[in-house]
Order: structure tokens, then C-alpha cells, then sequence
């Protein structure tokens, strides 16, 4: 382990995968700690939805995740046997329009070898056990087997859980609570007769349950109860969707390949930052399963987090850029744990009236147009966050996700800004461009465009303009950064 680095990032989870790997892709030092001997055998994540596919494309891992996963392009809510809402991710404005079907752990394996590509690495068996600020950054104790260590590093990220020991450490409050149902969780074969291009959400008094397809002909089974066991077995998981599942035709359940129980809180760290330290992932924020948000919201925190990091590290923006992290960040988990909490609701209400009613606006909000369906399917691929008061060139109150035409693809792995600009106008923006050589920025001619943008290295839009106005765009993102 070095004596000193630029970053120190704590969990070796996705969430600390992707910002390490990152890091590493912007030339930032960076150390990957975590205290259990090696990777988890089993995954509790399983769904990657758009955003998060459109920003791990950078990585180079997208391509073979799609090939391993099941991809889904429909989402479906259900009473029993009665569907209620059909959402359809295939009309979406993305290269990705589907959610994709990855176990946790191909997921990790395949950022692994992201970062392992940028020269990083991961040191298993090492503890964080102490923290102290300073002006400098952080000076971390860092336990293994064979001796502790001290660790200096500019700037410390906890992406250590839902039980973060860097939260715990620094009195960072979670304020929320917990839900007073446990959950299911068990991968399963079985004879399943609706169509595995679809996750299936079934509403129920006695509590939800989710059934979605995995790789290998397995499904994922997620199951609010009040009290389950700590290894559901096949009986269990049938019992389940005899209850509350389809009655025709009547899944049976062949195998249970692996099973667990968990408690689900639903709570977002009171501060994001303090000082030097960060929190990202399950370690700010936490909520119910439902629409399989946990995983895909970290990742997004992580990209949002590495590109500013990097600019401060690398001398190309003052440290006041990394004050929007918090601001942006804290603003989507709050509406993603407001949402999951809302359709956890929903599907378990007691009441039979309330049910009926529910049932009866639901189906026709989506027969009358077809608005609802729409909208919720923006919301569970992550395509339609607005970040109110974020960062961009000009102090814009909105800054929203790069997507004309469905391109919402970063721009690249490099920590540069993309200007983007019509195909027929490459040539003069580089030219200006150049203009500007304090400023990481590079031409990224679009075809079929009608305006110019500056889009952050994360792939949200920090300015727009007319055409022949690159000059004045470029000026305002240097004035931004140093600001």
C-alpha cells in the first residue's frame, strides 16, 4: 500500500469500483480498500437500467455485460392475474432502451477488470479503522492481517454500505427509518409461464413481490414479509407466489440457488461531504428494492463525484466545484427513496377498498393516454434527472442529461468537456477551442444539430448556444471553473 495518494476510496463494491476505475481512466492516484478477503459470492443487485449502462460506457464494459445479461424492455405491474400498467423502456431516447438483467457479482467482475486495465487494484483484507482531517485531506489506519498502517490521502470516499464505517466514524447522521417488513430475496428456477421480456411487479395485501428473469434460465424472486426466515427455502419462495403471484398458469418453483433475508430502511445521509470526505452509494443513501434503483443511483453518485475530483486534483477547477456534489446528488436521492417508497405503498395496502380504487386509477390513467407509464419509465431508467441549481457554465437552474436524438452516451473517457457542434462546424470549433488551453475541452462534431453544448464529463449539459458561439460558451466554462 502507497504511503500517500490523491484518492482513497473505501468499498469494493460497484459503487467504489466505478469511481476508482474512474479516477484511475483521469490519471488520479488511487487506492481501492476493503475489509473482507475478496469479492461476495452471491449479488443482491440484479438490474442496470439506461443511465447507468449509458455511464459505465466508458469503461469499455457495456457490451459484454449486455452479451451476459437478459435483456428486458418492459416493466409490468399486476394484481394477481389483472395487469394494471404496462411500461415499456423500448421507446426510450437512449442507446440503451431496456433494463438489463446482470447478477451483482458478473457486474462487479466486469468493472474488476475495468479497473484493472487502468493499472488499479484492489487490496482486500484491509480495514479502515480510524479517520483524522486535516487542512490537507485525511490521514486514515488502515488494518490487515499483518500490520496497521497509515494511509495520507487529499481525499477519502465511502463506499462502504449501508453500514459505512467512514459515516459511522465522522457522526454523519442517516436520518430516515426502517421498514417494519423484512424482505425475501432468493434466485430460483422454475416453470414460469408469463414472458421473460418483462419484470413483473405483483401488488398484494400481505406485501410485494417482484419476479424478474436472470441469466441461465433463473429468476430473481424480491418478497416483502413480516418476518422471514434467514434462508428461504423452495417452500417459502412457493408459498410466496401461490399467495401472491400469477394463479394462471401457476409458477412452480424447481430450485432455490440461493436465498437470504434482509431489512430495507429507507434513509439519506444528512450531509453528502465533509471536508476532504465523500459519501457515494448505499453509504449516503438507502431505500426499498422496488424498481431496483440502489445500485444504478450509486453508480450515477460515482460519476458525478470522479470527473469533479479530478478536475480540483489536476489544477483545472477550484475546489468549489465539489460543493455541487452534494447539491446534485442529494436533490436525486431523496426523489428516488420518495419513489420507491411510494410504489412500496401502493402495493401493500391492507385495505380492500383502498386496493380497488387503486387498481381502478391505475388502469385507467393508463388507458387514457399512456403518460403514466411513460413517465415512470424515464424515472426507473434515470434518464429524466434534472439536476435544479447543478453545476453548468452559466448558473442555469436546470441542468439536464445530453440526449438529442437518443445519444446519450459521454463523451468520452478522458476528463474533457465536450463542445459539441454540428458536423459542418468541427473544423472552426477546434479552432477555438484551442483558443482555450487551460480549459480540458475537446470538439465533438454531432450530425444533424442545430445548437451547440458543453457537456460535463458525465454526460449532463453545462451550457448551450447558437452556432459560431463557441468562443462565449468556452469563456463562461473557464469563468465556472475557476469560480
Amino acid at each position: 500500500m502507497p504511503d500517500e495518494v490523491d484518492v482513497a476510496v473505501v468499498g469494493a463494491g460497484p459503487v467504489g469500483l466505478t469511481v476508482a476505475s474512474m479516477l484511475a481512466a483521469y490519471g488520479i492516484r488511487t487506492v481501492l480498500l476493503d475489509r473482507a478477503s475478496g469479492p461476495a459470492e452471491h449479488s443482491r443487485a440484479a438490474v442496470i437500467h439506461a443511465r447507468t449502462l449509458e455511464t459505465l460506457e466508458p469503461l469499455g464494459i457495456v457490451e459484454e455485460a449486455v452479451r451476459k445479461g437478459v435483456v428486458v424492455p418492459h416493466f409490468g405491474i399486476r394484481d394477481r392475474d389483472r395487469r394494471l400498467l404496462a411500461v415499456d423502456f423500448d421507446g426510450l431516447p437512449t442507446a440503451h432502451p431496456y433494463t438489463l438483467m446482470l447478477p451483482q457479482d458478473e457486474t462487479e467482475s466486469l468493472l474488476r477488470g475495468a479497473l484493472g486495465r487502468q493499472g488499479g487494484e484492489i487490496l482486500w483484507g484491509h480495514e479502515v479503522t480510524e479517520i483524522c482531517q486535516d487542512t490537507g485531506g485525511a490521514e486514515i489506519t488502515v488494518r490487515s492481517v499483518q500490520r496497521s498502517v497509515r494511509l495520507r490521502a487529499r481525499f477519502l470516499i465511502g463506499c462502504d454500505g449501508a453500514h459505512s464505517t467512514v459515516r459511522e466514524t465522522l457522526g454523519m447522521r442517516f436520518e430516515g427509518a426502517t421498514y417494519p417488513q423484512s424482505f425475501v430475496l432468493a434466485d430460483a428456477r422454475m416453470d414460469w409461464g408469463l414472458p421473460d421480456d418483462e419484470v413483473q411487479l405483483f401488488f398484494s395485501p400481505e406485501g410485494l413481490v417482484v419476479v424478474a428473469p436472470l441469466p441461465h434460465g433463473h429468476h430473481r424472486i424480491v418478497a416483502t414479509v413480516d418476518e422471514a426466515p434467514p434462508e428461504p427455502s423452495l417452500s417459502d419462495v412457493q408459498a410466496l407466489l401461490d399467495a401472491r403471484g400469477p394463479r394462471v398458469p401457476r409458477p412452480v418453483v424447481e430450485e432455490v440457488v440461493w436465498s437470504s433475508r434482509f431489512r430495507v430502511h429507507h434513509r439519506v445521509a444528512a450531509e453528502f461531504r465533509k471536508g476532504a470526505i465523500f459519501l457515494c452509494g448505499d453509504a449516503a443513501h438507502i431505500h426499498s428494492p422496488a424498481g431496483g434503483q440502489g445500485m444504478n443511483t450509486g453508480i450515477q453518485d460515482a460519476a458525478n463525484l470522479a470527473w469533479k475530483l479530478a478536475l480540483v486534483i489536476r489544477g483545472y477547477a477550484s475546489g468549489s466545484l465539489l460543493d455541487s456534489y452534494e447539491r446534485e446528488r442529494k436533490q436525486v436521492a431523496r426523489e428516488v427513496v420518495a419513489m420507491t417508497d411510494r410504489i412500496t405503498r401502493l402495493a401493500t395496502m391492507r385495505s380492500p377498498f383502498a386496493r380497488r380504487i387503486r387498481n381502478v386509477l391505475l388502469s385507467g390513467a393508463a388507458g387514457r393516454s399512456g403518460r403514466l407509464a411513460g413517465r415512470l419509465a424515464k424515472n426507473l431508467a434515470e434518464i429524466d434527472i434534472t439536476y435544479r441549481n447543478g453545476w453548468s457554465t452559466e448558473g442555469s437552474s436546470a441542468v439536464e442529461r445530453w440526449a438529442p436524438k437518443g445519444d446519450g452516451a459521454l463523451p468520452g473517457a478522458d476528463l474533457a468537456f465536450g463542445l459539441m457542434v454540428p458536423s459542418t462546424h468541427a473544423h472552426d470549433a477546434s479552432a477555438v477551442a484551442r483558443r482555450f488551453p487551460g480549459v480540458p475541452v475537446r470538439a465533438v462534431p454531432k450530425p444533424g444539430l442545430e445548437e451547440i453544448a458543453i457537456v460535463r464529463p458525465d454526460g449532463y449539459v453545462a451550457g448551450r448556444g447558437a452556432v459560431g458561439g463557441e468562443g462565449r460558451l468556452l469563456e463562461s466554462l473557464a469563468k465556472a471553473l475557476e469560480a
